[in-house]
């Protein structure tokens, strides 16, 4: 009693220094700068966007000359050398001798009998202007190379032709350069078709601006940060791509962080899965870039948040998001459900040169944390619906994890870049087709608001259905149809259809459960420096470093701890070589989530707690303490085992389960225990998601 009469008073002092802390002003050297990070792609038809959009995203800065300073995770041996180099070296600059690769031609718009450029600092033309040889296209008649069809195809909806009065003058052929490189224009035309197709606004600012769902949920998060941790955060957003006057770029931001005198940093990036593209090479590496630049890069320390997904927060979202879909058919149906995702390139061989590459996409993590974010949403989805519908995940309706048998696609990745295993969206629909199902669910779980990639992108890669005008104007971006087995859209009464056929949207409508499952990894990327949220009471702390290479184990063994047993065994690094070491010749893509090439992404503190202020239970009963494992929301690419301590007598004979408290709902989700220890009062379980966890029962 003595000792549950101390915690209890220690609760109170934490709550009054809590308290005090929160009214005065936290001075700047001592707060965090959080960075978030987002795309800015445009509502509407924003030209800046556009012509920086392949500059920003796929092609980089260059290292000007050999051992140039403050270049950080450049790719490719100099003079080739870059920061993204997505794109061949030869359409991305002026190289002498390659001209003509990269400037052959322009795009103009006729307007009473004049060639106005799509940018308005190239001079425009007069048909005398053009010598006779040189052609002169429309625009929809452009083919694209890649695909075979049309580069700036109508709009599938209506016929229209979205790019109409637009022209190509100049070909490979026959050149006619006007200097401002070929993949400029065309990603500024691309954009215009985008914005026809939406019906975005056109003027600006607004047209400049991100989607007011994109925005809705990034202000939402922040609000949720604030709350939590009132001035000890400063948070801000930064574009990778910005426009100047309407929004800012995450260099500019880090910038005024570095000015302003702070030091310690968050960066954050919304995606779903953990990559290194968005993480590191768009995200980490500008920043240090600018920094060194600025000479303040060796004053900041920096924390990231690398993943969304993969959490009970995002999971609760998922299982949310599909309901409607699942529902609208009677119980015991049976669905196919196809998990889709953006999907990673992986046949690109690389090298330095005027038409090669330098992105060396068999070294990127993404491919093995997006499967494993399937397996965790595959589980999450089974559990709210398997016990009414019977829902088939995989190939032939097989009992298996691993990727070649589920129907698991890339929305984004043609089909001769695909990893190993993994099928395209059509492919994957049409073989649920040829399976005999009749009703397929294809969610896209990578975006977290609606944007040109489901909305447009995915669909004409795949052969799928545009929304409505009227939908996008509303807001009401579901879509269910009817194919044939060839895959072409038919009447739901024809004797064509073969399936119904539901895409359900990203997340624009859940802007308070996306926030959620964003604000539960920051925070836990905050508490890497130290920070928790001011109504988290923890005592009992221990903690310890555990690498990455290593792995190790955490327990509390203090005697007269009420979490003594509370304890964490993290393997180690599988396969320390890979992916970073993997060559062309030697890339294994992932495909067995028992053979992930890590389990934890870097060497961490691991922090285990009482908490001694946790939510109540409502669908259980405890019978033992709050344990808090952290960092909070810290993820692994392999099962992490955990055990925590409970009351033997208080269990009963009831049924013991390990819970982990969700932000969404609440309340406690259940996780099955692997051992129970009745004589020393402990629950063994496994995870790969760390957080708040409590031994329950049933009430």
């Amino acid at each position: 009693m003595e000792l549950k009469n101390f915690y209890y008073f220690t609760a109170i002092i934490i709550l009054i220094f809590s308290f005090t802390d929160s009214v005065q002003a936290t001075p700047i050297k001592d707060k965090i700068a959080v960075l978030i990070l987002s795309w800015g792609a445009p509502d509407g038809d924003c030209l800046e966007y556009a012509w920086q959009s392949h500059q920003d995203a796929r092609i980089g800065d260059r290292t000007r000359y050999p051992g140039q300073p403050c270049k950080f995770g450049h790719m490719g041996e100099f003079p080739y050398e870059t920061h993204i180099g997505l794109l061949p070296w030869g359409l991305t600059c002026a190289w002498p001798g390659a001209e003509n690769i990269y400037d052959n031609s322009g795009l103009y718009q006729l307007i009473d009998d004049i060639y106005v450029s799509i940018h308005p600092d190239i001079p425009s033309l007069t048909k005398d202007l053009i010598p006779s040889d040189i052609p002169v296209i429309a625009a929809i008649e452009e083919p694209d190379m890649r695909t075979g069809g049309l580069l700036y195809p109508p709009d599938p909806r209506t016929g229209e032709d979205t790019v109409a009065g637009w022209y190509k003058i100049g070909s490979f052929e026959k050149p006619f350069p006007n200097g401002a490189g070929d993949i400029f224009e065309g990603a500024a035309l691309v954009f215009k078709r985008y914005a026809t197709i939406l019906g975005g606004p056109a003027e600006k600012p607004e047209a400049c601006l991100e989607s007011v769902y994109a925005r809705d949920i990034l202000e939402r998060t922040m609000s949720m940060l604030e709350e939590s941790f009132g001035d000890r955060v400063d948070v801000r957003f930064g574009m990778y791509t910005a426009v100047p006057g309407i929004t800012k770029s995450r260099v500019e931001i880090a910038e005024e962080f570095a000015n302003e005198g702070f030091t310690k940093m968050v960066i954050a990036r919304e995606t779903t899965d953990n990559n290194n593209y968005a993480n590191d090479i768009m995200g980490k590496n500008y920043i240090m870039e600018r920094l060194c630049e600025i000479g303040k890069l060796d004053e900041f320390e920096f924390n990231q948040t690398r993943q969304v997904g993969r959490t009970p927060e995002f999971e609760t979202m998922n299982v949310m998001n599909i309901k409607r879909f699942i529902e609208a058919y009677p119980e015991g149906s049976r669905i196919a459900i196809i998990y889709t995702t953006r999907g990673t390139s992986w046949g690109s061989q690389t090298g330095s040169g005027t038409m090669k590459t330098q992105r060396e996409w068999f070294k990127e993590v993404g491919p093995e944390n997006r499967y494993l974010n399937f397996l965790s949403w595959k589980k999450a989805i089974k559990a709210a619906y398997g016990n009414r519908y019977k829902l088939v995940f995989t190939k032939g309706g097989v009992e298996s994890d691993l990727v070649e048998d589920n129907f698991y696609a890339y929305a984004l990745v043609r089909e001769d870049r695909l990893v190993d295993g993994v099928l395209t969206m059509r492919q994957a629909i049409q073989k649920a087709k040829e399976e005999g199902y009749d009703k397929i669910i294809a969610p896209y779980c990578h975006s977290y608001y609606d944007s040109v990639e489901n909305l447009i992108d995915m669909r004409e890669i795949n052969g799928i259905p545009l929304i409505s005008k009227e939908g996008l104007q509303t807001g009401n971006f579901d879509l269910t149809y009817c194919e044939d087995a060839a895959g072409s859209e038919v009447d739901c009464s024809s004797g064509s259809a073969v399936a119904k056929i539901s895409i359900p949207p990203a997340f624009s409508n859940f802007t308070d459960e996306f926030a959620a499952s964003y604000y539960v990894v920051l925070r836990g990327t905050l508490e890497k420096f130290g920070l928790y949220p001011k109504n988290v009471l923890l005592n009992d702390m221990t903690s310890k470093l555990v690498t990455k290479l290593d792995g190790g184990t955490v327990e509390v063994t203090n005697p007269s701890s009420l979490i003594r047993g509370a304890k964490i065994e993290i393997p180690p690094d599988p396969y320390p070589d890979r992916p970073e070491g993997f060559t062309w010749e030697t890339a294994i893509a992932p495909g067995d989530p028992n053979e992930t090439n890590d389990c934890l992404w870097e060497d961490t503190t691991i922090i285990i707690a009482h908490q001694l202020n946790p939510n109540p239970m409502k669908a259980t009963r405890p019978v033992g303490p709050a344990v808090h494992f952290g960092p909070y929301r810290n993820f692994f690419n392999r099962d992490v085992s955990i055990t925590i301590p409970y009351s033997v007598k208080k269990a009963g004979n009831k049924n013991l389960r390990a819970c982990i408290y969700n932000h969404i709902t609440n309340d406690w989700d259940t996780i099955e225990a692997d051992t129970v220890d009745k004589a020393n009062g402990l629950v063994v379980f496994k995870t790969q998601v760390l957080g708040l966890f409590r031994a329950g029962v049933d009430r």
